[in-house]
């Protein structure tokens, strides 16, 4: 999801990382089938910032790129 680009919605379809990391990121929003939308970044590229169920929450790239969406 890291490579979305701003502006941009697709749809969640699941997680690549570890139960623990797949866990947090589920209880912060982002749950497959959920549309997600990349709203900006930070000038130096991280953190990055989404809109996921309706509230803007601000990951760490190497979080983001956990997260699988749709092509």
């Amino acid at each position: 999801m890291d490579v979305l680009p701003a502006g941009e919605t697709s749809a969640i379809v699941g997680f690549d990382s570890d139960d623990v990391v797949a866990r947090r990121l589920f209880d912060l929003g982002f749950t497959p089938g959920e549309t997600v939308e990349r709203l900006r970044r930070a000038p130096l590229g991280d953190p990055l910032m989404f809109r996921v169920g309706g509230i803007e929450i601000v990951l760490r790239r190497a979080e983001a790129h956990r997260i699988l969406v749709a092509a």
